[in-house]
């Protein structure tokens, strides 16, 4: 089957097994695709796939929680397994519903056009398997369930580890500006001091001084206004002053990397847990892991063995680092993910609810507005204001 896209180009794709009955045409579609990964690649942080996800996947065809798919990546000696599951990772691909929808396994689906092929019009998205560690890929292996739905894929892509970047920027899994904030709210250090490296050895990259300044200022600025939402002193003012006179007098991107460094550290040096101990870094994977399964029903049990620490241990290093008990950091950091969503897409609050973990939207509704001072609806319209007014 010819597939047309957007751009006019004609291309062909592999379609899995599928269809809405036993006699249809696409049951004689194969079950498994594998591939193999480029020889020269490097490590990889996450697994690429687009395609039309899916064509027969609509409610009277497949019941909405059918696993319809799993894609397994292969490494050197061990491997990774990703479960694709109807109203989550893919769904009726001819409704002609945009999406764009984070979910809490490290994977997101989003549209990125339609296709064209004799059924009718279909969407185009693009599903994103973020791996839980950095991987040696050697394959990686599609396998159809046999459910009705029918995948088609037309490219299968391989995302290296990426170098380091200004934070700002966000590209290859690195840190956003716009996580910053979320990073200083949940205390998370670890990922504070990954950002603060990537400002350091980014601005190195750029080799702009007056560009290297303004980007560390606009970085302490961003987590200034971060501790004084919760509570910081306002020292904080005069602190950015006294940065910014510093910065102004160095003549070399090597000093203003230095000096950035320096000031970041300090700047939340009463607010953010520091220390590189072996305890430190099993709280820092433990809090890499729910940041990939945020959604999902994870106990501190379970997030504790995985780290080989035992549970109580565990929750005490936990409370220490982070300064919230497991359960406590767990309702933040989903409502920290759907923050993010109200203010980057369009997606309902009862979506972004659902799929930031919380059953009830009614619950979400009020957590929400207990930890940020208004609403999701709020935050949205606020948000739709001022950039009709910048606009």
């Amino acid at each position: 089957m010819n597939w047309k896209l957007e751009s006019g180009v004609v291309h062909d794709a592999w379609h899995s097994n599928g269809g809405a009955g036993r006699l249809h045409p696409a049951r004689a579609f194969p079950m498994r695709l594998a591939v193999s990964a480029p020889g020269e690649l490097g490590r990889v942080s996450a697994i690429v796939l687009r395609g039309v996800f899916a064509l027969y996947a609509a409610a009277r065809h497949e019941p909405i929680g059918a696993i319809g798919a799993s894609v397994t990546v292969n490494g050197s000696g061990d491997s990774v397994v990703f479960n694709l599951v109807n109203g989550r990772h893919y769904g009726d691909a001819m409704d002609g519903v945009h999406v764009d929808r984070i979910n809490g396994d490290g994977t997101r689906l989003i549209t990125l056009g339609h296709a064209v092929c004799d059924e009718g019009t279909a969407r185009l998205d693009q599903l994103r398997l973020e791996l839980p560690r950095l991987m040696a890929v050697r394959s990686v292996e599609f396998r159809d369930m046999g459910t009705p739905a029918c995948f088609v894929i037309f490219e299968t892509l391989f995302e290296e580890e990426a170098g380091a970047t200004c934070p700002f920027r966000g590209h290859g899994g690195q840190v956003s500006l716009s996580e910053l904030g979320s990073i200083v709210r949940l205390r998370d250090w670890g990922k504070f001091d990954v950002a603060v490296d990537q400002l350091r050895r980014g601005i190195l990259i750029e080799g702009d001084l007056d560009e290297a300044k303004g980007s560390v200022l606009t970085f302490l600025a961003v987590v200034s206004a971060a501790i004084l939402e919760f509570g910081g002193s306002r020292k904080l003012h005069r602190f950015q002053l006294d940065s910014a006179r510093r910065l102004d007098g160095l003549e070399s991107v090597e000093a203003v990397g230095e000096v950035a460094a320096e000031h970041c550290l300090n700047l939340v040096g009463d607010y953010l847990p520091s220390g590189k101990s072996e305890s430190s870094r099993a709280i820092d994977q433990a809090v890499r892991l729910l940041e990939r399964r945020f959604a999902q029903d994870v106990s501190d049990e379970e997030v504790a063995s995985e780290v080989g620490l035992s549970t109580s241990h565990f929750r005490h290093l936990f409370k220490e680092r982070t300064g919230s008990p497991f359960h406590k950091y767990v309702l933040n950091l989903r409502l920290e993910k759907a923050r993010q969503e109200i203010l980057a897409t369009g997606n309902s609050i009862r979506e972004i609810a659902s799929g930031a973990g919380f059953v009830s939207s009614a619950h979400f509704s009020r957590v929400f507005s207990d930890r940020f001072g208004l609403s999701p609806k709020q935050l949205r319209e606020g948000s739709a204001r001022s950039a009709r007014n910048t606009g």
